[in-house]
């Protein structure tokens, strides 16, 4: 099982398909969950590797 601590940042390519991967299990994540909690933090932390790393 999965928890919102399992991604503080993502570093390497793998740790963001990891990321996307866990993000895609749990896109649908009914508000108020500990899923959807960690959804937003996975979008967080998406966007700044791809800010980051992608042009």
């Amino acid at each position: 099982m999965h928890t919102e601590s399992m991604f503080e940042k993502l570093v390497t390519e793998d740790d963001y398909r990891e990321a996307l991967k866990r993000f895609i299990e749990i896109c649908g994540a009914e508000e108020g969950t500990p899923e959807s909690a960690e959804l937003l933090k996975l979008i967080s932390l998406l966007e700044i590797y791809e800010q980051e790393n992608c042009s």
